[in-house]
């Protein structure tokens, strides 16, 4: 009897497990990777959104405590605000003019304009910010800004009113940190009475028409409210900061083209508690 001696055979399963071990814990540590990369990245950005958003809400009720101060003459008026890491100052000065505009020329006429000059409140962080203008609460960051609460002008058949919240304060100071912060508006009486800051067309058959200019950094939100309100000819310039409109507004294709425009002014003085 011939004994046979036993042949060996390839087994691969060794390897296949092995390999198989090594894709699936690549593919898990590449998957917890990624979710620490980009998952915590993005609720970072989540809640810095979110913290703007909660800022832009105490802007909505100091824009409500400094028109209480501007219709009731109330002599001051104190918002909280969290600053959550962010940074909250008295920007750079913003110009509203308005007058008599010659379209010939593309220009004020000498001698028939009223200008203000106010300094916005800016809120600043890495969600963006938040700036109080004139009445108006803005939203900004690098894409541009976009106003979130309604333009306070007010444009009738003979007369139209452009009030003015002229905030000012000291540039230099700032707040930041983590803390809350009182922003304190105190009334200042006015430099001239309305009667100086009223402007009439001479002859309302003339090419002369009324108009309003805005130099601001958020021109681009001024000028897209103004023409989401039916405002007349808005123009915006990108690289001079500057908003134009016809002070005349169309609406159901009507147009209210008034021969008077009134400057109301309220200043206010900021100051941090």
């Amino acid at each position: 009897m011939t004994l046979r001696r036993p042949v060996l055979r390839s087994d691969t399963r060794a390897v296949s497990e092995t390999l198989g071990y090594i894709l699936v814990f690549s593919v898990i540590v590449m998957t917890i990777s990624m979710a620490t990369v980009f998952g915590i990245g993005g609720l970072e950005d989540r809640q810095a959104t979110e913290q703007v958003t909660n800022v832009e809400r105490a802007f909505d009720v100091l824009a409500d405590n400094f028109a209480d101060i501007s219709r009731h003459d109330d002599p001051s008026r104190a918002t909280e605000i969290r600053l959550a890491g962010g940074t909250i100052r008295v920007a750079e000065p913003v110009t509203i003019t308005v007058g008599k505009w010659n379209p010939t020329n593309e220009t004020f006429v000498d001698g028939a304009t009223q200008s203000v000059t106010l300094q916005p409140l800016e809120f600043q962080s890495e969600g963006g910010s938040v700036v109080y203008e004139s009445g108006v609460v803005f939203r900004a960051d690098r894409a541009g800004s976009v106003a979130r609460s309604p333009l306070p002008f007010v444009v009738g058949d003979d007369t139209a009113a452009v009030p003015v919240v002229a905030t000012a304060g000291s540039s230099s100071t700032a707040v930041d940190g983590d803390r809350t912060v009182q922003v304190v508006g105190e009334r200042r009486s006015p430099s001239q009475p309305l009667e100086n800051r009223t402007i009439r067309l001479d002859d309302p058959e003339s090419e002369q028409l009324l108009a309003m200019q805005i130099d601001s950094p958020r021109a681009d939100g001024w000028a897209q409210q103004l023409e989401d309100d039916g405002y007349r000819n808005v123009s915006y310039n990108e690289s001079t900061e500057q908003v134009f409109a016809e002070l005349a507004v169309e609406t159901d294709g009507e147009i209210r083209r008034p021969e008077t425009v009134r400057l109301p002014v309220t200043n206010i003085r900021l100051r941090f508690a």
